[in-house]
């Protein structure tokens, strides 16, 4: 096989595989790109069994053929070269590569292409488009939530519901939780809920720009499509936790504050709080947020007062400050408004900025308070 290319545009091509790829795998195939070239389109794979993503580009093919390329030994190589024209030839008898350019000859060994896993086949029973911009809010507005606890496997990944008309996204790794809805065009009478795995999103959104996806889903696996390229993961089969059961119903102690200098206060006094805990801790008044931290081990103490609005006479709860600081950042405006019943229940955090086809509500579970 054979083809020349622009090696900064097949680095950016290949760059997209790089959230897919292992890089110390057990099974040294998946360390490798699946490379194919028919006519003048080259398609490279890559997967670790549980993601497959595959990326299409135009070059100027001179033989057709496939072979599989060590991935990390390619890209180094690419990432190394300045812009230039380079020829990829492959002997797939011996699995031989070699790349020249105007400077010189590099040659590497791969493997034959029949050793590369083979691609899921996807019934596309359920489909549906999903605007770009849609998928790139359900990926910025979740997978930060999303537990690391590999002992707790569905809540790993992130849960689309789908109704009719509606998206709903959930993410939570049992401290903070959030809930994304959002208006999308999909087929009336829908429904169906799934939970896909964090890293995948994490790879789609590396990629993802403003064009849309035709997603199929079987009863195993997901597949995105793009115009040049396309992910297929299988769907974690757990069944996810009955998240509307933690959000407290009614929630009638309103603070509002200024997002920004809430987010810079916490970041300051968290600084005093206890490496075990992080806990801050909220004084609430009628116009005046008192946030505290301490830890006691070391002596450390901290406290700041900032200007607020709030509806109860006065209320005190405490928070794990880095939770705070995660909802904070990833809320939008100006101004934003908790919601508390108790301070032993969750404290939802609501942005004050939010169109009119979506629907985003944050939760934080409170500490005990060591005062």
């Amino acid at each position: 096989m054979k083809f020349t290319v622009s090696s900064s545009l097949l680095q950016r091509t290949l760059g997209k595989l790089g959230g897919v790829i292992q890089t110390k795998s057990t099974t040294p195939i998946l360390e490798h790109f699946l490379v194919e070239i028919v006519n003048n389109l080259l398609t490279a794979t890559a997967t670790d069994m549980a993601i497959w993503m595959k990326v299409t580009m135009d070059v100027r093919g001179e033989e057709d053929g496939h072979i599989t390329v060590p991935a990390k030994r390619f890209m180094d190589t690419l990432r190394s070269l300045p812009e230039t024209d380079i020829e990829f030839s492959a002997d797939t008898t011996t699995n031989r590569i070699t790349i020249r350019t105007t400077m010189g000859e590099y040659n590497m060994t791969g493997d034959h292409h029949s050793a590369f896993p083979v691609l899921p086949e996807v019934a596309a029973g359920e489909r549906f488009e999903l605007e770009g911009g849609v998928l790139r809010r359900v990926i910025q507005k979740t997978t930060f939530a999303v537990s690391q606890d590999d002992l707790r496997p569905a809540m790993n990944g992130v849960l689309l519901q789908a109704r009719n008309n509606k998206l709903r996204a959930v993410a939570t790794d049992g401290h903070r939780l959030v809930r994304y809805d959002v208006v999308t065009k999909q087929p009336a009478g829908l429904e169906r809920d799934v939970i896909v795995p964090v890293k995948t999103l994490q790879a789609i959104g590396r990629s993802l720009d403003d064009e849309a996806a035709t997603v199929s889903l079987s009863q195993t696996h997901v597949r995105l499509q793009f115009s040049s390229w396309e992910v297929v993961s299988r769907l974690i089969d757990e069944q996810y936790p009955n998240y509307e059961s933690v959000i407290p119903p009614e929630n009638d102690k309103l603070l509002t504050a200024n997002r920004e200098a809430l987010i810079q206060t916490i970041r300051r006094v968290g600084l005093y709080a206890s490496a075990t805990t992080h806990q801050v801790r909220f004084d609430i008044a009628a116009n005046e947020l008192r946030v505290a931290a301490q830890d006691v081990d070391f002596g450390w103490d901290a406290k700041e007062k900032m200007p607020c609005t709030f509806s109860d006479t006065v209320f005190m709860i405490g928070f794990n400050s880095a939770y705070l600081l995660d909802l904070l950042t990833h809320a939008e405006g100006e101004n934003v408004t908790f919601k508390f019943s108790a301070p032993t229940r969750a404290g939802i955090i609501v942005p004050e900025e939010v169109s009119g086809t979506e629907d985003l509500l944050m939760l934080v579970m409170p500490v005990r308070l060591n005062v």
